[in-house]
């Protein structure tokens, strides 16, 4: 039998650059399949809006302007007229401009883009073992195949949209009622904010250095968990790395492929039943193939402890600004001040759910990662349990369980508390300063997250390895013992065969 000979360093380098854009290919769809869902067409251009939520996706940030031009600087409000024609009218520098910028990452499309790239680039690897200058040159066309592409893609990723008179108005800090009846306040009723008014034009674009560096920290962070957990395949990943992989991989994997399933199966589950049913379930399924990991990453660090805070907070108008003290006395008003007042809510207050949001929270972070807890200690070798520090008792093999899968679901956690934060602004400039406007992030405690993570991780590790004892020791269910007494060629496992050492079982079970 002829053995397959490697892939020289070209053809593996075309393979990993063909894994590179597969996954954004995949993200490209999975973008425009959520755009058409929410309707997004009637605003903008679903293609450069796509592009947009790919480059995001990897880390990059995003941009607006208003656009000026005749026909809006005529629709623009009576004050907005007036400062238009003094300061440079049609789109002059002087004249009032919108402004706004979002850093979010939509982590349904990151999540496809990174399962689809890791299949595409592990297909060889699963069929047979490859050397160490293969696995690189198949990185480095990965690498420099995304460096490319999204550099491509953020580039091109600009266009307009058109902002709803409403959206504008709140943006500005005008309330519902401030916006019926003062046009959103001095800001909105320069530009128009009241009821009659017509929608804005906004042009957006992505910045291309965040964007460049998040596809290659992207790619490297796929590829490298991949080779990590990936059952089927064997990679040549280092000395120090394949002597420490056996003692960690198992319980890097089980978080890993069990949050990937709570991800994927409801936003495919989902985004069906919105295809099929349309209105508003496809709004609803739109939003859950983008959000979808966003909402499950807050869910699970509110379970551990973590607290999550929604603020909105007015931008005041920047000191030495002439125009500021004018345009505050035009239309704002005490019921235009007590609209714009910062609002924070902490998710697990009793306004945002409250104690039955936690509890559940609660409950199922605990069954997730106990479960895991118990999948990755069964998958474990005696030997790659020794705790990380010198101890030799009875509780060896389960301290060191606890110990290794605490780290991981520190850092899974913390990882996940980080990508899932958000923020952005909508604001108006003049002079060069703000005059007005709005910002809002949802955030949480990475710090927290991970000592919180540490230490439900742990109790979760020891008490998984506990429940694999026990099932060792004769925790088997009643139609196991029945299938394996019918079998003529079983033999227990958890009881020692006639003759043997009874030390032959102690010994994997770490009570040694």
């Amino acid at each position: 039998m002829s053995v397959p000979r490697p892939d020289g360093p070209g053809a593996s380098a075309l393979e990993g650059a063909a894994a590179a854009l597969c996954g954004l290919v995949a993200m490209a769809a999975v973008a425009w399949l959520a755009l058409w869902l929410l309707g997004a067409g009637s605003v903008g251009s679903p293609v450069t809006m796509a592009m947009t939520l790919d480059a995001m996706a990897v880390g990059g940030s995003v941009s607006a302007g208003s656009v000026n031009s005749a026909s809006s600087t005529g629709s623009s409000g009576a004050m907005g007229s007036i400062l238009s024609g003094l300061f440079g009218g049609g789109g002059g520098g002087m004249s009032p401009s919108m402004s706004g910028a979002a850093s979010v990452m939509p982590l349904g499309v990151t999540l496809v883009g990174s399962v689809v790239l890791w299949l595409v680039f592990s297909r060889r690897l699963r069929q047979r073992p490859v050397t160490a200058r293969e696995l690189g040159a198949r990185a480095a066309g990965a690498g420099a195949a995304a460096l490319i592409a999204f550099l491509l893609v953020a580039t091109l990723a600009h266009g307009t949209i058109t902002m709803p008179a409403s959206v504008m108005s709140k943006g500005l800090g005008g309330g519902q009622s401030a916006g019926a009846g003062a046009g959103g306040g001095a800001l909105g009723g320069m530009f128009g904010g009241g009821a009659s008014s017509q929608d804005t034009t906004m042009s957006y674009d992505v910045h291309v250095g965040s964007t460049v560096f998040g596809a290659l920290v992207w790619v490297t962070v796929v590829l490298a968990l991949g080779c990590l957990v990936g059952r089927r395949v064997r990679v040549p990943l280092g000395g120090a790395v394949d002597r420490v992989r056996p003692g960690w991989a198992p319980s890097l994997s089980a978080v890993v492929r069990t949050l990937l399933v709570l991800a994927v199966v409801p936003m495919a589950l989902v985004t069906f039943v919105g295809v099929v049913v349309g209105g508003r379930f496809g709004t609803v399924a739109g939003g859950v193939l983008l959000l979808a990991p966003n909402a499950l990453a807050v869910l699970l660090t509110l379970g551990v402890g973590t607290q999550w805070t929604a603020a909105t907070h007015p931008v005041q108008s920047q000191g030495g600004n002439p125009l500021a003290s004018i345009m505050g006395a035009l239309g704002g008003g005490q019921q235009n001040t007590a609209q714009q007042q910062p609002r924070t809510e902490h998710l697990r207050s009793l306004s945002a759910g409250g104690w039955p949001l936690w509890l559940a929270a609660l409950t199922v972070t605990a069954v997730i990662l106990l479960t895991c807890a118990f999948v990755a200690a069964r998958n474990t070798t005696p030997a790659d349990t020794r705790p990380l520090h010198r101890y030799d008792g009875p509780l060896a093999r389960h301290l060191g369980t606890a110990e290794r899968f605490g780290l991981v679901t520190a850092v899974v956690l913390g990882s996940a508390a980080w990508l899932a934060g958000a923020s952005g602004n909508l604001g108006v400039s003049m002079f060069g300063s703000e005059m007005g406007g709005t910002r809002a992030e949802l955030t949480g405690s990475v710090l927290w997250t991970v000592l919180f993570g540490l230490l439900a991780g742990g109790v979760a590790g020891f008490l998984g390895s506990l429940g694999r004892t026990a099932d060792l020791y004769g925790g088997m269910t009643s139609l196991r013992r029945i299938l394996a007494r019918k079998s003529p060629s079983a033999t227990s496992s958890h009881s020692p065969a006639p003759g043997t050492d009874p030390g032959t079982l102690e010994a994997p079970l770490g009570n040694r």
